[in-house]
Order: C-alpha cells, then structure tokens, then sequence
C-alpha cells in the first residue's frame, strides 16, 4: 500500500497551511520549504494520521487538525478532532475499530512508526531502539510467525519470573523469617532448669539451699542483686538482639533493592514485575522506573543511600551494646559461680532456683506448685513450637518444590528462546543484514562498509583506528545508516506481504542533513530507483532536480505573528 492521495489541514497549529495532494498516486513526494513552513509539522502529521497524537515527535495536533490519506488500493483513512475512521472496500470502522483496522491493513505500529525518520539524531530509529529491539523489529518483518513465537516465550519467561519473584516474596521469605523466630533451644534450656529444680524439690535439697541462703543473710542478697542484674540483662539482650536481626534484614532488603533496580522492579501497589528492559529504558532517559514519570531519581537514591548508612550505624551501635552487656554478663556469672562454690550444698543453685526462691518468699509449698505450673507450661509450649517449626518446614519444603518446578521451567523457556534467536540471527538476521550492507555500500560506494550487526543487536562499522559502535559514527554516517536500515526494513518487508505488514512508505524530515553531495545523490539515486514511496521534507532547493515537477510541493512560510513562547515552540518544531 502507498499513499495515493493527501489532505492535512491546520494541523497543531490553525495558520498551518493546508496540504491537499490528490495526485501522488504512489510516487514519491518532495515537500519543499524554508524554516517555518511547517516540514516537521507535515512530517508529523503523516505519524499522526497513521496512529494518533502518541506516534508524533512531540507535536500535539490541534481540536482542528484533520488528516486524510487514500491508499492506492482504494482504502481510507481519516483522523482529527472528530475521530478516526478507515474504510476497506465496502466496510467502514470507527474509533477502536478504525485503530484495529490500521493495524491489520497496514501495520502495527510498532514496525511502521520506525519508517518515519525524523530529523533529530537522538530520536532516529536505531537510537531509540534497543539492541535486542533491533533484532525484534527485524524479526517481524522477515519472518513475523518466528518473531510471535519468541515474544510468547519472553511473555512466559516474565511471567515465570513474575511468579517466583511473587512467591518468595509473598509465601516463601515470611516463612523463612517466622521459622527464623522460633528459638526453641531458648525454652529447652528453660525446661532443663525448670526440671532441674523439679528434682531439688523431689529430692528435698530445695531444704537445705534454702536454709544456707537463709543463715547467710549477706550472701543470699548479693546472689539476689546479682541474679536481678543477670535477669535484666538477658532481657535487653533479647531485645537488641531483635532489633539487631530486624535492621539486618532491612539493609538486606534495601540493598536488594538497589542491586536489582535496573534489571527487576515490582510495584508496591499491584505487585507486578516492571520488565528489565522496560525498567532500564526508562532509567536511560531519566524516568522512574516503576511508573514511568519523568522525575530525578537522584533524591530516591541518596535516601535510601542514607536509611543504608544510617541502619548500618545502628547496627554498629546494637552490636557494640551486645558485646558489653555479654561482657557484664559473664562478670556476673563470674562471681555468682565464686559465690556458689564458696559455700557447701550451693552447687546446684542455679538462676531460676534463686528468683523463684525470692518471688516465693522461701515458701518451698509455693515454689513447688510453681514450678509444677512452669513445667506444664514450657513443655506444651515446646510441643506447640515444635509442632510449629515441622509445619513450617513442610510448607517451605513444598514451596521451594514448587520454585524450582518454576526454575526448571525458566531454564527451558530461556534456553528456547536462545535456541531461537541464534536460529533466527543465522538464517535471518544474517540475510538481513548482507542486504542492509549492500544498500548502505549502494549509498556509499566510496566508503565500500560492511555493516557488522552481532546477535545481541550491537551495531559495528569498521574505522581507521578499528572497529567503531553506532555512538562512536560521524552524524552523516549515524544518518545515512538510519536512512538505509529503514529502506531494508521496507523492501524486506514488501517482498514478504504476508507478515502483516502492508505500507510501502518511507517519510523523511531533513534526512541529507550532515551528508556531503556526492552521498546524498548517490542515496537520493538508490531511493528513486526502488519500488518504495518517499516522502521527504526539505529546506535544500537543490533536490528539487531529482524529482519530477509534480512529484514536489513548495510549503510557504506562515506569515503571522508570535509571542516569544510561541516562536520558541515553532523553531523547536522545524
């Protein structure tokens, strides 16, 4: 399909002046004009009439503006401030439908917005695509059921990642942490002294520890302070050290987080995956990662730099109390062993017998039913956290069952998707790019370049100093490899009309900018000579040689008057 005939009329701007080419009939169309008269908006305005305000470079259309485009196979389309329509033979779609409709008759416009090529070097199609996006959109125009298939894969690689990410989130690292809870060793050692106790009670030595606490009044109160000091301790050591296990696992968290903001995000709202390459485009051109605002992420980073440094002092701080009140501790049961040895039948007192003696008032009735009641208790409670602990176990058992069910199906699903790619680069990619390399060296027979294209998409052309990368080439060579990738791309896809791709055009905004004379007639040559429509803007008069008089249409200068934001706005356009 090619454009047959064209209407633009006020486009974003009501002075616009209007366009109406009723006699394009397929061929190529050169739009000539000075600054001012509206090359860029045209050339905008043909994204636009395809694919609405998003497909533009920036330019928003007016309440006004309308396009119409008819195909030269009789379909048409119409876009404006009133809506959208396509008619195909004898059936007419509007709205949703007509967006449909472009996309099965013409192209998806993931494939055709790649055969504008506009005039801003940082906005032509091999800057703005990715590496692997290169292969992708090669891919759907060679051979565009292998393509569906691998995106199938990719879809269901994100969503096996998506659900391990969701289920060690979500069901595995709770369970891990509450399992990480239960200290039953603490409530063992609890139940020895509990029935160590039991035992002096049974025994009736409880008796005689009593009576030589009770004869040494000195000695019974410096074993009681000191059990009350060692009792205190143990209870802000509990303490410290869960807040202690609790900041570990913060920075834990937050430094994961910072290690994985690039290649994985989830959003804490719907706790779904932002794509890793979805996530880092949006990085690379300074936009939050999670929803896509354009937003400096350097104030997100030193916060959560700064909770880092600051958890980390504290756990410096909680560390360093630990180890002196561990310190103290041992000085305590120090001297409460000195104490004991230094006094018969003291041998078997132990902490719990001390404290409960004291609470008791040395009542060996009442310390015996207590104990009895401590007993029953620690060991339904060991039985309870025991029982807790298996449950627990189990469930992360089948749950790390499950996660590497989930990884084994990962592995599959990446490994068939390389299978594929390294497929499709040897028997398409390949073939792509020996006919890119032909058309460019067709462009530039001087240069005589082969165009190296590697399988993760990197491009490589060959320089005096060694090989170079697209960020390293001259602007006139960075134009002239958009403008033949763009042209394989098309005649790629004309030989191969079942792919689902139909439009035969190439639109171009001041595409010979930065390219010397005897480049620019040699590729103004190859153009010319394809089956392709071109339709090219352009301040250069010169060109105007190499078209047929009713294939070029001067655009008139807008003579109106602008405020000071408004002409700003206009030359940021042209």
């Amino acid at each position: 399909m090619k454009i047959s005939r064209l209407h633009i009329e006020q486009f974003a701007r009501d002075e616009f002046p209007t366009l109406s080419e009723d006699h394009v009939g397929g061929d190529d169309l050169l739009l000539v004009g000075g600054n001012r008269s509206g090359k860029t908006l045209t050339f905008n305005a043909l994204l636009y009439g395809l694919y609405g305000p998003r497909a533009t470079y920036g330019v928003s259309p007016g309440r006004t503006s309308e396009v119409r485009f008819v195909f030269d196979n009789g379909d048409r389309l119409i876009r404006g401030g009133s809506g959208r329509s396509y008619s195909h033979g004898d059936d007419t779609f509007e709205t949703d439908d007509a967006d449909e409709a472009i996309a099965e008759f013409i192209g998806a416009k993931e494939i055709v917005s790649h055969q504008f090529i506009p005039s801003e070097i940082d906005k032509l199609p091999l800057a703005t695509l990715s590496e692997s996006d290169r292969l992708s959109l090669i891919r759907r125009v060679m051979d565009s059921e292998l393509e569906e298939e691998i995106e199938q894969l990719r879809e269901q690689r994100d969503d096996l990642e998506a659900d391990i990410e969701s289920i060690e989130r979500t069901d595995l690292r709770p369970r891990r942490e509450e399992l990480d809870d239960i200290d039953i060793s603490r409530y063992e050692s609890r139940l020895e002294k509990i029935e160590r106790l039991q035992s002096l009670i049974d025994s009736g030595r409880i008796e005689t520890i009593k009576q030589r606490l009770l004869d040494n009044e000195d000695l019974r109160d410096r074993l009681e302070e000191l059990d009350d000091r060692r009792h205190a301790i143990n209870q802000d050591l509990r303490k410290k050290k869960r807040k202690l296990r609790d900041r570990r696992r913060y920075t834990d968290e937050v430094n994961e987080i910072i290690l994985d903001a690039i290649s994985e995000l989830t959003c804490p709202v719907c706790d779904q995956i932002v794509r890793e390459q979805t996530a880092e485009q949006r990085l690379q051109n300074g936009r939050c990662p999670q929803c896509g605002r354009d937003r400096s992420l350097e104030e997100l980073k030193l916060d959560l730099r700064s909770k880092i440094d600051s958890a980390d002092e504290e756990i410096e701080a909680l560390e360093s109390d630990i180890e002196e009140l561990r310190g103290e501790k041992e000085e305590i049961e120090n001297e409460i062993q000195s104490l004991q040895d230094s006094v018969p039948d003291l041998s078997d007192l132990s902490d719990l017998t001390i404290h409960t003696l004291k609470d008791n008032d040395y009542d060996i009735d009442a310390v015996a039913e207590e104990t009895q009641e401590r007993l029953e208790q620690h060991c339904t409670t060991i039985e309870e956290l025991s029982t807790q602990k298996d449950q627990l176990e189990t469930e992360i058992e089948e749950i790390e069952e499950q996660l590497s069910e989930l990884d084994d199906a990962l592995t599959e699903t990446e490994s068939r998707i390389q299978e594929l790619s390294q497929e499709s680069f040897e028997e398409i990619i390949v073939s792509f790019r020996e006919q890119w390399s032909e058309n460019y060296q067709l462009m530039a027979p001087d240069l005589a370049v082969e165009i190296n294209l590697r399988p993760d998409g990197t491009i490589i052309l060959p320089g005096n100093d060694g090989p170079r990368e697209y960020g390293e080439l001259s602007t006139g060579e960075v134009r002239l490899l958009n403008i033949s990738f763009v042209f394989t791309l098309v005649q790629e896809a004309t030989e191969r009309e079942d792919q689902g791709h139909n439009l035969e055009l190439v639109a171009m905004d001041e595409p010979f900018a930065n390219i010397d004379e005897e480049l620019r007639e040699n590729t103004i040559e190859v153009l010319r000579e394809s089956i392709i429509q071109f339709i090219i803007t352009t301040s250069n008069g010169d060109l105007t040689q190499r078209f047929d008089p009713d294939q070029v249409k001067s655009l008139n200068r807008m003579h109106i008057q602008y405020t000071l934001d408004e002409i700003e706005e206009l030359a940021a356009d042209d």
